[in-house]
């Protein structure tokens, strides 16, 4: 009787498991989890839009769009974060090791240390070993579309950053 408690026990948590095995595969917006200043929260975000999309620039924050906008659908897999159909990643700019204030990059998906991001459990995306974590700025400015706004988005220090700033969720 103890072996059957166990068992059914256990069932829940590995459906849970598979389900968010699947969720991080499938792409999704990922989104800070504090507000800030949007009601509309901040994404992870591609510079451009549709046709206009701006690979080589640095990501940002910027506010959520309509789900499915191509601009903010990442794949979280294997300690790699892509970016929708395009066939890159997110990699952290420098030469071999990320330093605080480094800009987050869409590039080619390689075996680069520099691409090494996490989604932790407790939301924070960390740069592999470094001890940095993926945050947006503290200053939001207008962007281009009506009422959206955006904020830098950099790899900081995790346990010098404010939470609100560096705290993300996998979709909405």
């Amino acid at each position: 009787m103890k072996f059957t408690k166990t068992i059914v026990s256990l069932a829940p948590l590995f459906t849970l498991l598979l389900a968010a095995h699947a969720v991080a595969e499938t792409p999704v917006q990922i989104r800070l989890v504090d507000p800030l200043d949007e009601p509309e929260f901040y994404c992870l975000d591609l510079s451009g839009w549709g046709d206009h999309l701006r690979l080589e620039d640095p990501l940002q924050g910027h506010t959520c769009k309509t789900r499915g906008a191509n601009d903010q659908m990442f794949s979280v897999e294997d300690g790699k974060i892509s970016v929708g159909d395009t066939g890159r990643c997110l990699e952290i700019a420098g030469s071999s090791k990320p330093l605080p204030g480094g800009a987050v990059l869409a590039r080619t998906c390689s075996d680069s240390p520099m691409q090494t991001l996490t989604l932790e459990q407790d939301g924070r995306i960390t740069a592999g070993d470094s001890g940095l974590c993926v945050a947006v700025g503290e200053q939001s400015a207008d962007a281009s579309g009506p009422s959206h706004v955006w904020r830098v988005l950099t790899v900081e220090p995790c346990d010098a950053t404010a939470a609100e700033l560096m705290t993300w969720q996998v979709g909405l």
